[in-house]
């Protein structure tokens, strides 16, 4: 049994006991609000530049790895803005690797071509954002036009890490307005290009964000917004969970189910996933939510300490029964980890891609 392994099945059997404490798997870590692509779907790109300040330093993030190997969290994505402008950042992969903690960064791929080498080396899984299979969609969904610079490095990517044990490199395609006839042929088209899986997400839309954003905003929610095509959404997901016979998507049967069914009223389990924002505070209960609150673990508060305390416990209550949030982070964990009796199949096709990971499809 490889270390994953075991802290999986150690944190699933805590997690079991009635009345016990609850530990995450997962910690992310928001590496820099800073991004090189204007997606009409993300307010990210597209905010004003005081949300852009303010970022931990690499020592600073080891310090957060040291607080999530207390926690024995299993895996860590880094998320962005755009993780690849974050100077260092494979120097806190390497580290995390030295605490047994899997490494997984999300990136738009821009840069990945140039930099494939030191990221492959350093991340265990490195996840590529690819929204359709033509230029010209690509330019009208990320405002970029880098399609082709984007696809060369996914190639360069799987290359390098063919064959090698540990390393994976995913196709994310994010699912909004404008690209579900294309979906199913990025899927088609990222098996081809060799990669070790595929997973789709649903884009978020939240009213406030549109505050946030400058005058050069690219960001258009309503729009995007795939609730718009409700009937050619459905008609999506039903083809996505028949290609998982044939196609290597690792995104949960019962996640897709969600937005088929449209049923949100699921038990939130947000101690399942711990994310640490860009100056190194902890988001309780969750990312997003009306309540959530931000706590320093740099300086005031250690993770361990604080994430078993009365105050935060408190506050995880307030969300068990949450209907609003269809974040994919929140709710595939939920689904699979929280109630895995009811997703069985998904708990083990989990584990498979964990024995898989590294191995070209």
């Amino acid at each position: 049994m490889g270390s994953a392994t075991k802290k999986f099945v150690k944190n699933f059997v805590k997690n079991r006991i009635p009345g016990g404490k609850k530990y995450p798997f997962f910690g992310s870590i928001e590496t820099t609000r800073r991004c090189n692509s204007r997606c009409s779907f993300c307010p990210i790109g597209n905010e004003r530049a005081e949300f852009k300040k303010g970022e931990m330093t690499i020592e600073q993030m080891k310090h957060v790895i040291d607080q999530f190997a207390e926690m024995n969290i299993l895996a860590v994505s880094y998320l962005g803005g755009e993780p690849m402008l974050k100077e260092g950042l494979p120097e806190v992969a390497k580290y995390a690797s030295t605490k047994d903690i899997i490494s997984q960064v999300s990136t738009n791929g821009i840069l990945l071509e140039e930099n494939a080498k030191e990221w492959t080396d350093a991340f265990n899984v490195i996840v590529v954002s690819l929204d359709a299979v033509d230029a010209d969609l690509y330019r009208e969904i990320r405002n970029v036009d880098k399609f082709d610079q984007v696809v060369r490095g996914i190639k360069k990517a799987v290359e390098l890490t063919k064959g090698k044990e540990g390393k994976s490199i995913i196709v994310n395609t994010v699912i909004c307005a404008k690209n579900l006839h294309q979906v199913k042929d990025v899927v088609k088209f990222a098996k081809d290009l060799g990669v070790n899986g595929i997973m789709v997400d649903f884009a978020t839309f939240h009213d406030y964000w549109v505050n946030i954003t400058d005058n050069k905003s690219k960001y258009q929610p309503d729009v995007m917004d795939w609730r718009n095509k409700a009937e050619e959404t459905k008609a999506l997901i039903k083809d996505l969970i028949k290609m998982r016979k044939n196609y290597p998507i690792i995104t949960s049967r019962s996640y897709m189910e969600t937005f088929l069914t449209g049923n949100f009223k699921y038990k939130c389990h947000p101690y399942l996933f711990c994310c640490v924002n860009k100056e190194g505070a902890v988001a309780i209960p969750c990312w997003d939510s009306k309540i959530t609150k931000f706590y320093d673990i740099l300086e005031k508060h250690r993770l361990k300490e604080l994430w078993f305390s009365k105050e935060v416990l408190e506050l995880r209550k307030k969300v068990e029964n949450c209907s609003d949030c269809y974040m994919h982070c929140i709710v595939e964990p939920s689904k699979v980890l929280g109630n895995p009796l009811s997703n069985l199949q998904d708990l083990m096709d989990w584990i498979k891609v964990w024995k898989m990971q590294g191995k070209p499809v």
